[in-house]
């Protein structure tokens, strides 16, 4: 199957793509400034059809010292892409870290001859050069990544009110208990172990009420756990909660 597509920082890419380069961020501490997404077919000249499909993203490092460049590309190699530092002298384009997701199913034919390169340990270019980045990553994926590193199990720090659910799909300004019972199932959401959600879905977009947003939430939830989708917070939802250690009350 294709890999789920969503909107992350104003450009598609798919759900896998997405946790990776969160993962990547949390390794280098900061959040990155994308340049460039996926599925962006004919968008950029210079990226030779690279960004046509799935699992590919370009890093803004203009701004950064060449040992934060550095540091970008590792810590994208860490979590499984196939990353390099491009510059200016070798094509037609800014400083920025070129990455591509390996092992992603929806992969441009570009895209996959560039992740070859990259086990072969070169630059990905049209020279073939070697590779220019930190060494040493070249075996990994995003599933090793996961299985060296497993997220945590979320923790259920308090229970959660159905009367709080049903206020929260209806209005928008929530504090207090109420509040935080909204914002606790939106964190369980996004956590990884759980994965209905991205942590970019966890605010609503630009425009997009609270209640609406929660309610998108919600759908998410029952989708990814197959049950029927009706963006209302009920028994079978409640269910799924309590699976994780979660108390339900009324």
């Amino acid at each position: 199957m294709p890999e789920a597509r969503i909107s992350w920082r104003g450009f598609t890419m798919n759900k896998r793509t997405v946790a990776m380069a969160e993962a990547a961020e949390q390794l280098y501490h900061s959040k990155f400034a994308i340049l460039q997404g996926s599925y962006n077919a004919g968008g950029v000249d210079a990226s030779a059809g690279t960004h046509d499909g799935g699992g590919a993203v370009d890093i803004d490092v203009r701004t950064k010292s060449a040992a934060q460049r550095v540091a970008v590309v590792k810590a994208l190699r860490q979590v499984g892409f196939a990353a390099w530092l491009r510059t200016p002298a070798q094509g037609n384009w800014p400083y920025h870290v070129h990455a591509i997701a390996v092992g992603d199913k929806d992969l441009s034919r570009g895209a996959a001859h560039q992740v070859a390169e990259y086990h072969r340990k070169r630059n990905g270019l049209a020279d073939r050069g070697p590779d220019d980045g930190p060494p040493g990553y070249y075996g990994m994926t995003w599933e090793l990544y996961l299985k060296a590193h497993p997220p945590k199990e979320p923790v259920p720090d308090s229970t959660i009110s159905l009367a709080a659910m049903e206020y929260a799909r209806t209005h928008d300004a929530m504090t207090g208990v109420w509040g935080a019972d909204r914002a606790r199932v939106i964190a369980w959401a996004a956590h990884p172990r759980v994965g209905a959600i991205t942590k970019a879905e966890t605010v609503p977009a630009a425009g997009v009420p609270w209640h609406l947003h929660f309610q998108r939430v919600i759908r998410k939830v029952q989708l990814h756990f197959k049950l029927e989708v009706t963006g209302i917070f009920n028994t079978a939802v409640a269910g799924v909660m309590k699976r994780y250690g979660y108390k339900i009350v009324a």
